[in-house]
């Protein structure tokens, strides 16, 4: 599951060996490889006696004999199945390399922009942009897979309070069916409406805020994409979106579903939770590119105010 956040770890101890002033970047690098692969080779050795140990783990940690993804998992697969069954249509053995070169894809933009700039704002950025991107694009993908991309952005909270509030709760009801069947809605309900209050009184207002969206500029440079004046816009989407997510959670728990479409409800929770997964996509992509030029920008108006 920690392939989700590798890439980043990565990206960001190779660009900060490359950007080291203190010592000779190889010699760095040679020392940091070093820990890496004993560490590695550490924690393979209990199956390194036996080849068959090994291939199940192996297995294990590439399930790809279980299917391109659990259930029905938020993930752009499970979501394009809704229309065009894939395994249909596809190979198990194509499925993979599709799974893979769409991944790899995705993961490039987040990935080398940290190597080139290795800040922990932005290696913080690439945790959550990387395990994102596995998430929604790789192979054999479960429900609670989604809870390897919330860890990263609660880093990301205190910072981003209203965007990763929503990311939030938005991921925790995507395994609403999930919950469910395993006869947890109760705490479902009172954990999520606490963790809400939580951060709204630990946060105060912020929570509800955008503050990146205060003044309306003309567009010189991306970064200026968050200066319009959408605060009222955003937060009227989010509300939306939890009204939405709790006429949803109603079905899911009262109301029966038609007996032609059985998963009716499992599948509106997934394709609803996908959109919105790929729209924070789209949006902690562009903060990560944007992160330098808003934190200059903050701090020059903050030199100004002074």
């Amino acid at each position: 599951m920690e392939l989700y956040h590798a890439l980043p770890f990565f990206c960001y101890l190779l660009g900060k060996c490359f950007k080291s002033e203190t010592e000779f970047w190889i010699w760095k690098l040679i020392k940091i490889g070093t820990v890496v692969i004993a560490t590695f080779a550490l924690c393979w050795l209990p199956f390194l006696g036996d080849i068959d140990v090994s291939l199940q783990v192996l297995h294990r940690l590439f399930p790809i004999a279980r299917g391109l993804f659990e259930d029905k998992v938020s993930n752009l697969w499970c979501t394009i199945s809704i229309a065009v069954k894939l395994k249909n249509h596809f190979t198990p053995e194509m499925l993979v390399w599709v799974t893979l070169v769409t991944t790899l894809i995705g993961l490039i933009p987040s990935s080398v922009h940290l190597l080139l700039k290795p800040t922990v704002s932005n290696f913080k950025l690439a945790l959550v942009n990387s395990s994102l991107v596995f998430f929604l694009f790789s192979y054999q993908v479960h429900e609670k897979s989604i809870l390897i991309v919330a860890l990263p952005v609660c880093l990301l909270l205190p910072e981003k309070t209203f965007s990763c509030l929503w990311f939030l709760l938005l991921s925790t009801f995507s395994m609403l069916p999930l919950l469910v069947k395993d006869g947890l809605l109760v705490p479902f309900v009172v954990s999520m409406a606490l963790f809400t209050m939580l951060v709204h009184y630990v946060f105060e207002a912020k929570a509800w805020e955008l503050p990146v969206f205060k003044q309306t500029l003309q567009i010189k440079h991306l970064g200026e994409l968050f200066n319009f004046n959408t605060a009222a816009f955003m937060q009227a989407w989010f509300y939306v979106c939890m009204i939405e997510m709790v006429l949803l959670s109603l079905l899911c728990a009262v109301k029966t579903p038609p007996t032609r479409y059985p998963d009716l409800w499992p599948v509106l929770i997934s394709l609803f939770s996908c959109m919105h997964f790929l729209g924070f996509l789209l949006y902690f992509h562009v903060v990560q590119f944007c992160n330098e030029y808003l934190t200059d920008k903050q701090a020059i108006k903050e030199k100004k105010d002074n």
